[in-house]
């Protein structure tokens, strides 16, 4: 791990939602026996901060040295909610009431700032709770009278539990803290290359993990292209998205490098609000974790977007409009709710992918979700089903709600009930795939994404629920055929991306490839267990399907070994795998000879390795993700 990495990844363990310490009793009984001169010497100002440091603060107005050299909020511990409060709120709270005083006598002619809170006004029985209610009466030209007689007088009343939670978490901050300087910003050459490479990104990525807008990102380009300010977010998002573009395009490595500093540098201020916005930048910074061969942890990153996501209750269904709103207003808030949607539609896809792919906890639980799907919108926010870009992500969504219950259905530890079947529950989640696949529409102007990259999926969901797992170990002969047909056809996926130039050489395709090489050697050993013990071969590919396929294979991890540390090992040992395996069959007469080349059989400097290693490769569920995690730190 780089000094950079271990950086950000103290920066990025600030950014958590921490409840404050509570007053105990016996502090509080300790207090009072100590008297007043006692607890005079704990200063009340102190901030949180130096407090948990065991530092001694400066008391700073409004921020203290170490709260502002650290990029914190400067809070103090409120004596009475035992939370802790922004060192300044008091004071702006102050102002603030005494410009809502004059704000509502210019607006209605009353003086409150001699009345107690909650009084009647002028005799009426309404409260501090009804001022918009008052401002609203009086410019319209209603009494009082008819305000209070109205039926839904107390429709539209704070939440006030929620108001609380909301200040005691720090949620939604008084007043976002200023940096020190401003952000910088990294530009290209011209906005023209910016431009192509944002258009790279949204054509692919962007079409799997659709939680940038495209119009709204290119609009913020054209703006820091311009000289002209923008949020810190829209900043932090354009620099990691531009460095994962270089990326997926191999280009110019320096660049992204400069691009993914100046993210982290924006990522402080753009994670300060903890909203939507702040999720999209970790959403980006989790892409570039999985391509950049340095970076952060794509785990870590993960698992605080998840709880950032949780907070903000984007798991959550809402309420659906209310009648009677304007057209905009409806507008505004659709382009909030959906935009929420595809944020945390792109976290749950990236979790169950990372977590099965690492055999990892799923970071939230399918039941404690109740959010619809995001909308088939176009780029212009008009419905169209099943004919727009919305549509890709819309369907692989569905698919890995399947995905992620076959992962909790049979890779865990709990014990198999009595009155379960692990047969049918095979036949219902194949079911539940096939109608998937078969309902999954066809786009042309994204037939990739709907015809290759669909198939892909659903293959690699099957090698998910027909692999030997910890609750079905021992897979009967269809479920050997399923995956070998389905190892065979993931593996031609990747070999004609990669002949096209269009492969991504990622941690998770290098999982998916050896994945898909091991069980191809895997049914090639059950044919070779079936001939042994007199009965027929299980799985009967065409001859050089499977000697095709396994050359392909390694000639794919020769390619990661040249990108990727580390992997030439991976390499080395599945060459090893496969001429044990290979040569074990040809004995046996259960699989095509092994690749011949001018009479030499493939890899002959290879030593065979020995059958135990390579049965407990072969059936073993968590080697090669301990392996991965190493090398890459995830």
């Amino acid at each position: 791990m780089t000094a950079n990495d271990r950086e950000f990844r103290e920066q990025l363990g600030k950014f958590r939602l921490e409840s404050a310490p509570s007053v105990t009793s016996e502090t509080a009984s300790r207090a009072a026996i100590e008297g007043p001169r006692a607890r005079s010497k704990r200063v009340a100002t102190a901030c949180e901060f130096c407090r948990r440091r065991k530092k001694k603060c400066d008391f700073r107005y409004p921020n203290c040295s170490a709260c502002l050299r650290a990029g914190v909020r400067c809070a103090v511990l409120e004596p009475v909610a035992s939370a802790a409060v922004p060192r300044d709120q008091l004071e702006t709270l102050q102002k603030r009431v005494e410009w809502l005083e004059e704000v509502l006598q210019r607006s209605t002619g009353l003086d409150v700032s001699s009345i107690p809170t909650g009084s009647p006004i002028d005799g009426e029985s309404l409260g501090w709770y009804h001022v918009p209610d008052l401002i609203s009466a009086g410019r319209a030209g209603r009494s009082l009278d008819d305000l209070a007689s109205s039926p839904d007088a107390s429709a539209g009343l704070p939440n006030v539990g929620e108001i609380f939670r909301d200040q005691l978490e720090n949620r939604r901050p008084a007043a976002a803290r200023p940096p020190l300087s401003p952000p910088r910003a990294v530009r290209l050459s011209s906005l023209a290359e910016a431009e192509t490479l944002a258009a790279e990104y949204f054509d692919s990525l962007g079409l799997q993990y659709p939680f940038l807008h495209r119009g709204q990102f290119m609009d913020a380009m054209r703006r820091i292209y311009a000289g002209e300010p923008v949020s810190p977010d829209a900043l932090c998002c354009y620099h990691i998205t531009l460095a994962t573009a270089m990326h997926i395009g191999a280009s110019d490595g320096s660049m992204s490098a400069s691009l993914y500093k100046a993210a982290r540098d924006a990522l402080p201020l753009a994670l300060q609000n903890e909203d939507v916005q702040a999720l999209r930048c970790l959403l980006g910074l989790a892409l570039y974790a999985m391509f950049a061969p340095s970076g952060p942890s794509v785990w870590h990153v993960l698992g605080s977007a998840i709880r950032l996501a949780t907070s903000l209750g984007l798991h959550k269904a809402r309420p659906s409009f209310l009648e009677g709103q304007q057209q905009q207003q409806d507008l505004e808030q659709l382009i909030e709710d959906e935009m929420g949607k595809r944020a945390f539609w792109s976290l749950y896809n990236l979790d169950r992918l990372t977590a099965v792919t690492l055999s990892r906890p799923l970071g939230i639980a399918d039941d404690d979700i109740t959010v619809d799907l995001p909308g088939e919108y176009d780029d212009d926010w008009v419905e169209v089903p099943g004919a727009c870009s919305m549509t890709i992500p819309v369907q692989v969504i569905r698919l890995r709600r399947i995905f992620s219950r076959i992962y909790r259905a049979l890779y865990s530890n709990r014990p198999l009930s009595p009155n379960e079947d692990i047969n049918q529950t095979l036949r219902g989640f194949r079911h539940e795939l096939d109608a998937w696949r078969t309902s999954a529409p066809l786009l042309p102007a994204a037939l990739h994404y709907s015809t290759s990259y669909f198939d892909y999926l659903y293959h690699t969901a099957l090698l998910l629920l027909y692999r030997p797992s910890p609750l079905h170990p021992t897979p009967d002969a269809p479920c050997v055929i399923v995956c070998g047909d389905s190892s065979v056809q993931v593996v031609r996926s990747y070999w004609d991306s990669y002949a096209l130039g269009k492969i991504k050489w990622i941690w998770l395709t290098l999982c998916q490839i050896y994945a898909a090489g091991t069980t191809m050697l895997w049914c090639i050993d059950q044919n070779v267990r079936a001939r042994r013990e007199g009965r027929p071969i299980v799985w009967t590919p065409p001859e050089d399907v499977v000697r095709y396929g396994v050359d392909a294979v390694v000639v794919l991890l020769e390619e990661f070994g040249k990108r990727r540390r580390g992997v030439e090992r991976l390499a080395a040992a599945f060459q090893q795998q496969s001429a044990a395996v290979l040569e074990k069959a040809a004995q046996e007469g259960a699989s095509p000879p092994p690749v011949v080349e001018n009479n030499a059989v493939l890899n002959p400097t290879l030593p065979e390795m020995d059958p135990q290693v390579v049965e407990q490769l072969l059936y073993s569920y968590d080697w090669f993700q301990e392996e991965l995690a190493m090398f890459y730190t995830l």
